[in-house]
């Protein structure tokens, strides 16, 4: 697998960082995104399973703020991250001139690429990895230590635009363009479970969205990842001729 590592300016004045993977054996030349989570990177351990284990070329970028990527951050900035996505989108069809096949996303990485996908409808393929779906209630994390040390204290402003995201949009995604995948772990104490039969019902039923719950699976798929691969993978197989026919 080729790495070649890339940088897209964005209309805000700053840069993403990003690595474009390429595949000796890719059934095509089309590119899958990927989007990591909160308090993470382009180098997130689910996001790289992943990309090590499907068939296709990828790419993996910081979102503004995060790992090697300039702007700033913030718990509740999903929206500003669902420009990040297009500014990526279009550099894929710009500059290397392929098609964007998925856009996949773990934890707040999920959120954006369905809030991506329910805004633009314009990628056949969406991967929807733990995906919280009520932003209402405030998680312990937030509050963490580890969050602090990173972020410092929330203030109102953000705890607001966290609270107000507005995730019932997703049934805004074409069904006649766009197909979506969801996998949970069924012991994610991060983003719960119940969220994944939401988006299920909103965006459902088969073939437009499949639900895939993991037994046992936390949040980060610690000894599970060889399931999520397998079954990554496998819906892309099953979905990439009709995806080709869309995109």
């Amino acid at each position: 697998m080729e790495e070649t590592n890339f940088a897209v300016d964005t209309e805000q004045g700053f840069k993403l960082q990003g690595t474009l993977y390429l595949k000796d054996n890719a059934p095509s030349d089309d590119i899958v995104i990927f989007c990591h989570g909160l308090m993470n990177t382009r180098n997130s351990e689910v996001n790289q399973s992943i990309i090590k284990e499907i068939d296709f070329n990828s790419i993996s970028f910081d979102f503004q703020g995060n790992g090697e990527s300039e702007g700033t951050t913030r718990c509740g900035n999903h929206i500003e991250e669902v420009e990040n996505i297009r500014c990526i989108v279009c550099y894929v069809r710009s500059i290397l001139k392929r098609k964007v096949l998925c856009i996949c996303g773990h934890s707040k990485g999920a959120v954006v690429v369905l809030l991506y996908a329910s805004k633009y409808n314009d990628v056949p393929l969406v991967i929807n990895i733990s995906g919280r779906y009520d932003h209402t209630q405030i998680p312990s994390y937030l509050t963490s230590e580890q969050f602090l040390q990173r972020f410092g204290p929330i203030n109102d402003q953000d705890y607001e635009e966290f609270k107000q995201l507005n995730t019932s949009v997703v049934k805004n995604i074409d069904r006649q363009k766009s197909k979506v995948l969801t996998v949970h772990g069924s012991k994610d104490n991060v983003c719960p479970p119940e969220g994944a039969l939401t988006y299920h019902k909103l965006i459902g039923p088969e073939p437009h969205h499949k639900l895939v719950m993991i037994q046992d699976a936390d949040h980060g798929y610690k000894n599970k990842k060889n399931e999520l691969t397998a079954n990554i993978r496998s819906w892309l197989s099953e979905n990439f001729s009709w995806a080709s026919k869309i995109n």
